[in-house]
């Protein structure tokens, strides 16, 4: 997963982070948002997700390694909401900076997950095209949970059963990619919407 920049554009106040609207338009889906939550995020394997030098990895959850702190915006577009694939939400590091963002590589033909620099609460606002590879389906598979990407079906967030590698994406999930994800709570820490727009 690489870093990528991409215009933030403008601040955004408290009042954009909660909207409510009963169904789509032509403008768009209609959206129902709540505060960001912070995770960190482990797979099944007991490895951690790490931001480095503008990278996620996954590397062995150690008491000196430092998880990276995603922030979830749950984002409820109704005509986009699939009970069986999940919750749909946005996922961010950086204090809502950096979004998660999939993106197709035409030449190889799949599904690349990249780091953009985009504001977190920003992407509420957007129009379908902009904000669909940002937005993921949170299923939960027993006590874990599934990222599988909106933009493109079957294609879920993944580490690989090696040490310290990016964080993927794939469609063909198994022994050697890792699908299943959990997430912890980070406690004691009081979240405001200024902190992701800062």
């Amino acid at each position: 997963m690489s870093l990528l920049e991409e215009n933030a554009g403008v601040k955004v106040d408290s009042g954009d982070l909660e909207r409510a609207e009963s169904q789509c338009s032509s403008e768009g889906p209609k959206v129902v948002t709540r505060v960001p939550e912070k995770f960190t995020i482990h797979d099944k394997d007991h490895k951690v997700l790490v931001l480095n030098s503008g990278t996620l990895l996954a590397v062995l959850e150690k008491d000196y390694i430092l998880p990276a702190i995603f922030l979830t915006l749950p984002a409820r577009f109704n005509c986009l909401v699939s009970e069986h694939k999940g919750s749909l939400i946005f996922l961010a590091v950086s204090k809502g900076e950096l979004c998660l963002c999939c993106k197709r590589d035409k030449k190889q033909n799949q599904v690349t997950l990249q780091l953009k620099k985009q504001n977190l609460a920003q992407l509420v606002s957007l129009k379908e095209k902009k904000w669909k590879p940002f937005a993921f389906y949170r299923a939960q598979v027993g006590s874990r949970n599934t990222l599988e990407s909106a933009a493109y079906p079957e294609w879920f967030i993944c580490t690989s059963c090696n040490l310290g590698e990016p964080v993927g994406m794939t469609d063909h999930p198994g022994r050697n990619k890792c699908i299943d994800f959990s997430f912890y709570p980070v406690k004691n820490v009081e979240m405001s919407p200024s902190e992701i727009r800062e």
